[in-house]
Order: structure tokens, then sequence, then C-alpha cells
């Protein structure tokens, strides 16, 4: 089976060469990490017998417990939500992170924690490293990681597989993103940027690399703008594009709270080209009410440019519609029972689609360059719309109201056959 994943990508330089050295050097978990990542990224349980007695599952102690909800073991002090059952194991995961750093290296480590739990007993986790990722002092990512197999979990690793160089994924790159242990090392271009200890729930590789290789974040990160700088991480191109606005607004006392919202308002200022400058603009006093009187007008906007198009593109088949069809305008034929006349404005191709239910106006059957369409009437009732070959004049199709089947097919057919003559010379005229 291992023979159809994807294989360990050799490391094809000195630098994916020192990197995986390097990495072989990292300090196992230490007791602290591990105690966190038990105490912090899973839930505990309390398991109560209907005689009260209660066991915390995390160290095995047992005491009555009348209390339902959450309460503290009394024990080891761990938070816990209470549950009636007669069940004895529980078993769980999870992934977290470890920040640290290597000869220069901002490093990523992930690991797996995995935890069988049994009444009476005290919690063994096991931990297995996922990977890393290893950043250098550009911001340029490589990573190390265990090799994924074929699925469509998280978890579809090949756990004993190597840690090797590996190409980045959306499996890594969601565990990267799981919990991190709080005492963080960095490097000291990161410290020197701003960082003071906290990735403030931002994805930690996008931060470092943000941190590492744009004078934007590290200006964002200095002044403590976190929500400009979290949205930076996202949507880089906003902040690059918008990036004087925000000097203007900044400098003139805005505080940046809902920064999707004012985006939102600055791309809406700047479709209806209103300056980008103006600090009583670009600084509201009241954002949602500025953004909302800007969303109507937008809407106003969008309405009035879509019935332009739609006048423009009106005149357009116009002109298309008479240079192709203008020839066989008041055209009229019959057998003395049935009349069939043509269609001479695009307007009467709406009309007729509107009132027999069919789609020969909203499909614009007026542009068709091969094709005729024509009306029959007996008296003053439309009994069919015919689409006719300008090849050859037979019927391509004709129908009664809502697309249902003529019962005055063949005799229209016979009406139109009378008169290919005339058809064919409207064409050539």
């Amino acid at each position: 089976m291992n023979s159809k994943h994807p294989k360990a990508m050799r490391p094809r330089n000195l630098k994916e060469k020192h990197i995986v050295e390097l990495s072989g050097r990292l300090r196992p978990l230490t007791t602290p990490q591990m105690n966190w990542a038990l105490n912090s990224t899973i839930n505990h349980y309390g398991y109560r017998l209907k005689s009260g007695m209660c066991t915390c599952m995390k160290c095995g102690h047992e005491w009555l417990e009348s209390r339902n909800g959450m309460c503290l073991c009394p024990e080891c002090g761990t938070q816990l939500e209470i549950k009636d059952t007669q069940e004895r194991v529980i078993r769980d995961k999870s992934y977290f992170n470890v920040i640290t750093t290597i000869e220069g290296y901002q490093v990523i480590r992930m690991f797996l924690m995995i935890v069988e739990m049994r009444k009476g007993l005290k919690a063994k986790p096991a931990f297995l490293e996922i990977g890393s990722y290893w950043i250098d002092c550009k911001g340029n990512t490589t990573v190390v990681g265990l090799q994924r197999t074929l699925g469509y979990y998280i978890d579809s690793f090949a756990f004993g597989s190597p840690l090797e160089i590996r190409r980045d994924n959306d499996a890594f790159r969601h565990i990267s993103d799981e919990w991190v242990y709080p005492r963080i090392k960095v490097t000291d271009t990161i410290k020197r940027n701003g960082f003071k200890g906290s990735c403030h729930h931002i994805h930690p590789v996008c931060l470092f690399q943000q941190l590492l290789s744009n004078p934007k974040a590290e200006t964002l990160m200095k002044s403590n703008e976190i929500e400009l700088l979290r949205h930076l991480c996202h949507h880089p191109a906003d902040v690059d594009r918008y990036w004087n606005t925000i000097k203007i607004a900044k400098r003139n006392g805005y505080k940046f709270k809902d920064v999707g919202m004012w985006f939102d308002y600055i791309k809406m200022l700047e479709r209806m080209g209103r300056d980008l400058n103006s600090p009583s603009l670009i600084a509201p006093n009241d954002l949602k009410t500025a953004h909302d009187i800007y969303v109507a007008k937008v809407n106003r906007q969008r309405i009035k440019e879509q019935r332009e198009k739609e006048r423009q593109q009106a005149i357009e088949d116009k002109a298309k519609f008479e240079e192709l069809k203008s020839r066989y305008f008041g055209m009229e034929m019959t057998d003395g029972e049935i009349e069939i006349h043509s269609i001479d404005t695009i307007d009467d191709y709406y009309k007729i689609g509107e009132s027999q239910s069919i789609c020969c106006g909203t499909a614009k059957y007026f542009l068709k360059e091969s094709k005729l369409t024509l009306t029959a009437y007996i008296g003053n009732k439309q009994i069919a719309t015919i689409e006719i070959s300008l090849d050859d004049y037979h019927i391509i199709q004709c129908r009664a109201f809502a697309n249902g089947i003529c019962e005055y097919t063949e005799q229209i057919a016979g009406i139109i056959n009378a008169n290919k003559k005339m058809i064919a010379e409207r064409k050539r005229a």
C-alpha cells in the first residue's frame, strides 16, 4: 500500500539538508509541555454512578459528588464536566504546537497527543511529532513532516514514516493553527519586529512570515493594531492597496475595531469615487451607520449601471435584429383558416414569450442568424409559435402554449411549404 503514497522530497540543497539535520537535534517534549497539553487541549470529565460516586478521569480520584455541570477535582484541581454514566473508558486526542528556534530558524513544531483514560487510573497520554515549519530570516518556509496517506482526514498520516522534507499541504496548515504552548521562543529578528510573546490567535506560520518579510506587519505589530495585522495575514492585498488610507485614519485617531466592515466600507467609497484621503470619510464616528448608507448608495449605483448596460445591450440587439430580420418584416401567409405572421419587433418577442409561457424572448431567438421565428393565429387566437430553418425552410419546432404540442403542426407545415419561394426571395433581398 505504501508504494502508492506520495514519496518524501529528498533534500534538494544544502539548506534542506541542514534543516533535516537540525530537525533531528530538536529536544523532546518537556514535562511542563506535556502536562500543559493534557490539561489544556482536551476536555476533562468526572464519571458519576447512580450512587453519587464520581471518578476524575484524569487522575483517577474518587469522591462523592452531588453537584451537576462543572466542578473541580478535589485531588488534582482539574475542572471537570460531570457525566452520569457507567462507561469506564475515554479516548481522546488533540493537536498542539510548540514554537521555538534553532540556529536562526523560527520553528513551529506540530504534535499529536493521544489519551486513553480509564476509571480509577491516572491518564497516560502518548505524544507523536507530526512535523514542523522552518522559517528562515527572510520568511521562506520549509516543511519537515510525516508522510501523508491517501485520505480526506487530518489524521491521514503514515505514523511509522520518518520526519523528512515534505510539500506543504492543508493538513500541516490546519494543525499548525491549533493549540499553541504559551511559552513561545522567537528569533531576535521577530522580537525586534515587535513580537511580544503572543500570536493573538493569528496563524503562527503566516504571522512569522509576515513579520519577517513585510514592513507593514512590523508597523502594525509595534503599534498594537492587532485586528489590522490579522487582516493583513489573511488578506495582504487589502492592506497593501489601502495602506495610505490606513495611515491617514490612524493619524486622525481612528480606532480599528470591526476591520472587515471597515475594509468593505473603504471599497464602497472607492467604487463611488470618493476621496480616500479624507479623514471625515475614512474615519467615521459611527462605522455601522456609514457602512449601511454606502451599501444603499452602491446598490442604487449598481442598479443604474445594470440598467445602462441593458440599455446599451438593447441598442446593440436592435441593430443586429434589424440587420438579420428586417427583410422578413410584414410577412404574412395563410391557407384561409390559419394566418402566419412575422415578428417585427424585439418587444413583440418578449410579449409573445410572456403570453405563451415560452422563451422566445428571454432566449433571444431574434438574434438567431439561420433561423426565423413566426406566429400562427386562427382569428384573434394565437395557436402556435414556429421556428423554421432559413437553410431549407423546414420546421424546427412548432409550440402551443407553454411549449405544448400544437395540433395544427401539419397544416402549418403545409402553409410554409407553399410559401417557400416567397421566404427565399425575402432572404435574397
